[in-house]
């Protein structure tokens, strides 16, 4: 009785770990600047793609709880991104992004 008990927990803990490991995040979404010019592909294993006009750039990621993404580019300056009451990303303010406005996901 015991084991079918334990059994059920830890299939339970497991099932519950995987619903939030896969709600939100950035991890297969991509964000979009208000005029289209600017966004964000976000792949898993942490990496991302940066597209600002034509121009695309090969960068890395990290998620902190929900809460923020540090982007990391070629030019080696991480930015973070403060995730929004709405799921959207905020650049820092006074920064090139930010002046931008928030990235909405596409």
């Amino acid at each position: 009785m015991k084991t079918n008990l334990r059994s059920t927990i830890l299939v339970a803990v497991v099932a519950g770990v995987s619903l939030l490991a896969g709600c939100g995040g950035v991890s297969g979404n991509t964000y979009v600047g208000a005029n289209g010019g600017y966004s964000i592909e976000f792949q898993t294993g942490g990496k991302a793609v940066e597209s600002l006009g034509g121009q695309k750039d090969n960068c890395t990621y990290v998620e902190d709880s929900g809460k923020s993404v540090t982007l990391t580019c070629a030019d080696g300056h991480p930015v973070v991104f403060t995730i929004g009451s709405k799921g959207e990303l905020v650049a820092p303010g006074g920064s090139m992004l930010g002046m931008m406005g928030p990235l909405t996901k596409k």
